[in-house]
């Protein structure tokens, strides 16, 4: 089952790039060049708001996002983190308000369609709504399954699961490792990881302490990738949990 679930995954990122590929297509054909922009946001500006009118939707082509809402006593909540080939603010669609925000941690390029604009392009190019459909349900697919298994992690393990989510999807490979710059402040770990804080501060100088990583105010390398992933392998993937979630959580998600 683990190799059936890598195959879809492949088939997602291949998927996902026939998206983009023929939006591009699309946003250059002559007949549509009024319904899709291009926009720049620069680091530190929203691209969406929680609660404000949906104006339209942003398909990444470069940089890094974060997504996140807000919960009790206005706690923030992080959601996701975006990236190229990802979408933002799409679960607003047929809604009159964002029920999330999205603010960009670099400088941002990306195609800015309306509501009404997107379901004109859906009507005419049915190949793109197809790939659409497909990238959303996988999409879905990945919240659910992460949701499962955070049901199984003690709170160091969540801590962990959220490190390692940030590096694969904003980290960058060194000579130590993989070094991270966003999103790494105690309080976004904690809040993605939904740990408190002063638990999450514990758990990353425990790591430090056992070579795991190394700190340095908030850039953060993961200096033994392998020895954190075995930590939740511990709990998501023994003997009698295979068959019943399907896959092995930490082959498919780093």
């Amino acid at each position: 089952m683990n190799e059936l679930y890598d195959f879809e995954l492949e088939k997602y990122h291949f998927d996902r790039n026939k998206l983009f590929k023929r939006l591009f297509q699309i946003a250059n054909a002559k007949n549509i060049i009024n319904l899709i922009e291009q926009k720049s946001i620069n680091k530190g500006a929203f691209l969406v708001k929680e609660n404000q009118h949906v104006t339209g939707f942003y398909f990444i082509l470069e940089g890094k996002i974060k997504v996140f809402n807000s919960g009790a006593n206005n706690k923030i909540q992080i959601l996701k983190l975006a990236s190229k080939g990802d979408i933002v603010g799409l679960s607003g669609f047929n809604s009159s308000s964002y029920w999330a925000s999205a603010i960009a941690e670099q400088n941002v390029e990306a195609y800015f369609i309306t509501p009404k604009n997107l379901e004109i392009l859906l009507g005419l190019y049915n190949d793109f709504a197809l790939l659409l459909i497909k990238a959303l349900a996988f999409k879905a697919r990945n919240y659910e399954i992460r949701q499962k298994h955070l049901s199984l992690f003690p709170a160091t393990e969540r801590i962990i699961d959220s490190l390692l989510l940030i590096a694969s999807k904003f980290g960058m490979k060194n000579s130590n490792g993989v070094f991270i710059e966003h999103c790494t402040s105690r309080k976004d770990i904690s809040s993605f990881a939904g740990v408190s804080e002063a638990n999450t501060i514990r758990t990353l100088r425990k790591l430090q302490d056992k070579e795991y990583i190394t700190i340095a105010s908030k850039l953060i390398t993961i200096i033994n990738k392998e020895a954190l992933i075995n930590q939740l392998k511990k709990y998501c993937c023994p003997n009698n949990l295979t068959s019943t979630l399907n896959t092995c959580y930490v082959n498919s998600f780093y």
